[in-house]
């Protein structure tokens, strides 16, 4: 009993690790969670929360992979996953997270908003140490997105001031 409470101790240490340089403590909640030593694997199942103090991520299901040294190589979480991260907000049907690479690789239906910015493709890759993104298409759709640059050419970030669109709706409604 206790090496299985210094197990999910750990997993949730790792997770502080893994939630994107989170400051503050880090809250999984799943409807159940397995542990195995050998294989050095944890599943959570069913209803996947993890909240940090700048991210949230929902999923049906969620396994963490480690290292033979007990640290996180490959987060994948599945099945209605999605991301919220300050001002950005993603779905998809599988997230996974490679730690030692600091990627993230959303496929499958991939829909990303930022602000009023929209994108959508089959898979996003993030490339955290680079500051790329690449969209791959579908076989049965493009990629798509939908930018709204401001006057100055700069991209438009949820600043929580109106947008030109809103304001336009104000002004109408007068």
């Amino acid at each position: 009993m206790h090496i299985k409470k210094l197990s999910v101790l750990f997993f949730i240490i790792v997770c502080v690790s893994v939630a994107g340089a989170a400051q503050n403590k880090v809250q999984i909640e799943s409807d159940s969670l397995k542990y195995f030593g050998e294989k050095n694997i944890s599943y959570f199942t069913g209803n996947v929360v993890v909240k940090s103090d700048n991210m949230t991520i929902h999923s049906d299901n969620m396994s963490v992979y480690f290292n033979d040294n007990r640290e996180p190589e490959k987060i994948v979480a599945e099945g209605n996953v999605s991301i919220t991260r300050q001002e950005m907000y993603a779905l998809s049907k599988k997230a996974e997270m490679l730690m030692n690479e600091n990627v993230i690789k959303l496929s499958e239906d991939v829909r990303v908003w930022q602000g009023e910015n929209y994108l959508e493709g089959q898979q996003v890759i993030i490339y955290n140490d680079e500051n790329r993104i690449e969209v791959k298409k579908s076989e049965k759709s493009r990629v798509k997105i939908i930018f709204y640059p401001d006057q100055k050419g700069k991209s438009i970030v949820n600043t929580g001031k109106p947008s030109e669109k809103e304001l336009q709706k104000e002004d109408s409604g007068r």
